[in-house]
């Protein structure tokens, strides 16, 4: 009786040893769904702040067009300006010259 005794326990131990790795197993794979939750979010914040960052990449190529064509037309003023102012009387005379001669 006492070999049928120890097998017994022995069984019970196993069994026990078995529930044990189970209730482990069983908060692994716990854990490992949070650990996807978890990735999810973190896939989601990504998406995010890659919109975020090409919405700032676009304004930014934006406004640095904007800035080329504000210094663009600047530069063209300041140039012209005094380019016109001198030849100013020649363009008058040519009109006054075309006029006359249409008289």
């Amino acid at each position: 009786m006492q070999a049928s005794d120890s097998s017994e326990g022995f069984q019970q131990q196993i069994l026990s040893e078995l529930r044990q790795i189970n209730q482990r197993l069983d908060r692994v794979e716990t854990d490992i769904g949070n650990v996807k939750t978890d990735l999810g979010r973190v896939e989601i914040d990504v998406e995010k702040l890659n919109f975020k960052f090409d919405t700032y990449q676009n304004a930014s190529d934006q406004v640095m067009r904007l800035a080329t064509t504000i210094v663009i037309a600047a530069a063209s003023v300041v140039i012209l300006s005094p380019v016109l102012q001198a030849i100013t009387p020649a363009i008058s005379a040519l009109v006054t010259g075309v006029a006359a001669g249409n008289s």
